[in-house]
């Protein structure tokens, strides 16, 4: 990789020179690579790099949380979280999509097994319907709660025709079950539907963002729990001197009255 920094200001460049061969000889000296790496971070932005990471490490954190209150325990949720991780990669969705379906689709998975069984029926179906994976789970966690009477989208995308539903016929929750997983589970007749769509170019950029998606939370795994702990302390602070902060507010708001 060559990377090209055309700088106007010299003295700007001097520094920032001088910073990254020191940052470089304290970590380990990473040497050209860490300068690299460095370099492009200060062409993006740290500041929307930065905010990336924090964004990832807020979500990882709720998803757990929530996988912990759906699946009844920390360790059960902790699998089940691995399971989301490793199916996106897998497949032409971003993990931002599968995560946010994945609230939807916990509550009729029964545990981290079913989760990973279940997301594999939904990516499948999403591919064929031309569906978001998120829309694709709400429709999935109606199928299988409520049968697939429930399901308005199935029907109007012709995935309830496809699979052999009448209509006027009342199918039980069991039943409609039964139907997805022959079809779109482990070696039903759209079991690859998902893994094809993701040979192709759009799936690629997808799994390549997944990619970066992962590296963005072993970052945020590395610094989340010490900045949380910062913004509580800085919560703190605030919060013994809001007497003074109330002050202030009030004389500036004089000020702008004069």
């Amino acid at each position: 990789l060559q990377i090209d920094v055309q700088v106007k200001n010299q003295k700007a460049l001097g520094n920032l020179n001088s910073k990254l061969n020191q940052t470089a000889n304290a970590s380990f000296s990473l040497g050209r690579a860490a300068k690299f790496a460095m370099g492009a971070i200060a062409a993006i932005g740290v500041g929307k790099i930065v905010k990336g990471f924090i964004n990832v490490g807020k979500e990882v954190e709720s998803l757990n949380l929530r996988f912990k209150y759906l699946f009844g325990s920390a360790e059960e949720g902790a699998k089940a979280f691995q399971e989301l991780s490793k199916y996106a990669g897998q497949v032409p969705y971003s993990l931002g999509e599968i995560a946010a379906g994945s609230g939807n689709l916990a509550t009729v998975a029964g545990d981290a097994k079913g989760l990973a069984e279940i997301m594999k029926i939904t990516g499948n179906v999403a591919a064929i319907a031309g569906m978001d994976f998120k829309t694709t789970a709400e429709q999935i966690q109606r199928s299988f709660s409520a049968g697939i009477s429930a399901a308005d989208l199935f029907r109007d995308k012709g995935i309830k025709a496809m699979l052999g539903f009448k209509d006027g016929v009342k199918y039980t929750v069991e039943e409609t079950q039964e139907v997805f997983k022959e079809a779109f589970g482990e070696g039903g007749i759209y079991a690859t539907a998902s893994a094809d769509f993701a040979k192709t170019f759009t799936g690629t950029l997808s799994m390549i963002g997944d990619t970066y998606r992962n590296f963005q939370e072993a970052v945020s795994g590395a610094f989340f729990e010490e900045l949380k702990f910062q913004f509580k302390d800085m919560d703190t602070f605030l919060k013994n001197n809001q007497e003074t902060i109330t002050q202030l507010a009030e004389q500036i708001g004089a000020g702008f009255v004069t």
